[in-house]
């Protein structure tokens, strides 16, 4: 097999998340650093967007999960993120 594309450098990234062809990656952080989201094109491996800095700590063990046009991220200091993302567009 030969990969078709490949991530930025993510530490220790969750199990992605594909919705409609955008791939979801999750680098879930580490005491004193938060959480980023990232959105890839599946096919291209282009990066589409980032949350940056949006989330505080770092993310809870099998937090990442989406639904209604939304993709979610809860973190350890009990708070919960909602990412809005076009599904009909993508």
């Amino acid at each position: 097999l030969t990969p078709a594309w490949t991530s930025d450098a993510l530490a220790a990234p969750a199990t992605p998340l594909i919705v409609n062809g955008v791939v979801f990656a999750l680098s879930p952080g580490r005491a004193g650093v938060g959480a980023t989201l990232h959105a890839y094109d599946g096919i291209t491996g282009r990066r589409l967007w980032t949350s940056g800095r949006a989330m505080a700590a770092p993310a809870s063990p099998g937090s990442l999960w989406s639904g209604t046009g939304q993709v979610y991220v809860g973190t350890d200091d009990g708070t919960l993120y909602a990412f809005g993302f076009d599904d009909e567009r993508w």
